[in-house]
């Protein structure tokens, strides 16, 4: 009956795997949601992220450019970016290759740090190397900390029209011209032939070992235990010391003559880059407009987030507010903001953002109730911030002028969660 229990089960099982796998389908993005509510809230504001275009061929060139803020509300217990960062661009495996990037004119082939509460703008171009469909993201890798990932944009990548692999040709030092694609893995002292025959010696070892023992690593650690560790060596005759010598010089061997091939065939290489450039931050384009956050609070129930804050207008132009970006996700005041989006854009409220006052005149102090409201809140696992043992919030603020200028500015604090 037992036996029969069991087969039954594991029949169940089996025939569950596959109903899922069946029913699995492809993964439709990655990174937006995998970090907590608070470190994507807290850490770097990415906005007016653009790829173009949006479809190429295999070897066609694409660019991503955009801005982010660093965030003065950084988590105290978090590596800080002001320290050692690099701008990457997170695709699923070797899809691209980089051909240049930069920050603020500063070209980034090095790392370099980022001040909290400034404005960076980059440039990251790209050829498309494998066909497929890709989900694009800017990323800042912070040593110590990780990928801090911004939104991504779906790319589609066709084959190029003459059906040829994909080709990267560079000129060396010396002058020769070579396809880094293919570049070294042929031939006596290539990739494959190292490969061959680092496997070659492996199995050979354990060939050795498997043709003159009869029993192999658990039995023969449990005579060690019965043994005793100070009756181990017994285990290993003289001809296991002498073949280990052998494999073990030949190791070496191959290891020094390797290096001494690989310098007389490569005299002159360049190593790799470990320094530090500078780059100039720009200050946060703030405007007249002066904020001052009161209290905020999220309600579970509505997945929205209401903001009061105290907004001083100190310009002589009056002021909408049009925009509230936090965590990557924009909840747009539909009546203020009617452009400023990029084809393939995602995690957008087009109407998510409601707020109290129209117009802040010139010279008015006024007290202002903002509401991010939309699903994305759930979608995106942003009501995990109510679980964070320092319930902070923070994001960008968007407001115009009467003359369409767009300015912002970061507006953080405590949140606290509202349950019914």
């Amino acid at each position: 009956m037992k036996r029969m229990l069991c087969g039954k089960v594991g029949v169940n099982s089996l025939l569950a795997s596959i109903v899922l796998l069946l029913l699995a389908g492809d993964a439709l993005a990655h990174g937006e949601r995998a970090q907590l509510a608070s470190m994507r809230m807290r850490t770097v504001h990415w906005f007016d992220t653009q790829v173009t275009p949006l479809n190429v061929k295999v070897g066609d060139v694409v660019t991503v450019t955009g801005k982010f803020v660093t965030s003065v509300w950084w988590p105290k217990h978090m590596p800080s970016i002001e320290e050692t960062v690099y701008l990457n661009i997170g695709v699923p495996g070797p899809t691209f290759l980089r051909l240049h990037s930069e920050v603020n004119g500063v070209p980034m082939m090095r790392s370099t740090a980022f001040p909290l509460g400034k404005v960076y703008e980059y440039t990251t171009v790209l050829r498309a190397r494998i066909a497929g469909r890709y989900h694009v993201h800017p990323l800042l890798n912070v040593m110590d900390a990780g990928s801090l990932v911004a939104k991504g944009t779906w790319l589609e990548v066709a084959d190029n029209e003459s059906g040829e692999p994909f080709v990267n040709e560079v000129t060396t030092l010396p002058g020769d011209t070579i396809d880094l694609e293919t570049y070294g893995l042929h031939g006596v002292g290539g990739v494959y032939f190292w490969h061959v025959l680092w496997i070659m010696m492996g199995v050979g070892y354990l060939v050795y070992w498997l043709a003159t023992k009869k029993e192999l690593f658990i039995p023969r650690f449990i005579r060690i235990r019965e043994m005793g560790d100070d009756r181990a060596n017994e285990l290993l005759t003289k001809r296991d010391f002498i073949a280990s010598s052998i494999f073990f010089t030949l190791t070496l061997a191959l290891i020094l003559g390797g290096y001494l091939w690989a310098e007389n065939k490569y005299p002159i290489t360049i190593p790799l880059q470990t320094g530090l450039v500078d780059v100039e931050p720009i200050e946060i384009p703030s405007g007249d407009l002066e904020v001052v956050v009161d209290h905020a609070t999220y309600e579970l129930a509505g997945r929205s987030l209401t903001m009061r804050v105290n907004m001083t207008n100190h310009g002589d132009s009056p002021i909408r507010i049009g925009e509230f970006l936090t965590a990557n996700i924009r909840f747009v005041n539909a009546e203020v903001n009617e452009g400023e989006f990029y084809e393939g854009e995602e995690m957008v409220s087009m109407d998510g953002l409601t707020v109290s006052v129209d117009y802040i005149s010139p010279g008015q102090s006024v007290d202002v109730e903002l509401v991010a409201s939309d699903a994305l809140w759930e979608k995106f696992r942003m009501t995990g911030l109510i679980h964070d043992p320092d319930s902070r919030f923070a994001g960008l603020i968007f407001y115009y002028d009467d003359a369409g200028t767009r300015y912002y500015q970061e507006v953080g604090g405590s949140v606290l969660p509202e349950f019914f």
